[in-house]
């Protein structure tokens, strides 16, 4: 994983370890790789993993059982989904938006590149 130097560390490992939980990489109701084991894959300080793992833990995606493990919380593949399509809503379209104004696109001009660009990945 390459790392972007103006976001915390375990803010980004956050990200992945909740990208991994949408991926259906980590599954709900199952254990996570402990915190040692996660600082060996991705060559950090554990108290860095530990920081990511509690922001998990406060949001509600992860749980801990004591003396066992980390685990993924159920539902929590839907409480990231509505997380990431609020940010998707609130930020994303709004920078796109603006961007494209910017630019002197039209909203139909807008609208055609985005169906265009849907289609050719794949979508309706």
């Amino acid at each position: 994983m390459k790392f972007d130097d103006s976001i915390p560390l375990y803010l980004q490992i956050e990200s992945e370890i909740e990208n991994a939980i949408l991926k259906k990489q980590l599954s709900e109701d199952k254990a996570i790789p402990s915190i040692r084991k996660l600082a060996k894959q991705y060559k950090l300080n554990p108290q860095t993993i530990s920081n990511a793992i509690n922001e998990l833990v406060n949001a509600g995606i992860i749980y801990k059982k004591r003396g066992i493990g980390m685990f993924v919380k159920k539902g929590a593949r839907k409480i990231l989904r509505e997380k990431k399509m609020r940010t998707f809503k609130d930020l994303d379209i709004k920078c796109i938006i603006q961007k494209s104004r910017s630019l002197g696109f039209s909203k139909a001009q807008l609208i055609k590149l985005i169906e265009e660009n849907f289609c050719e990945k794949g979508g309706n």
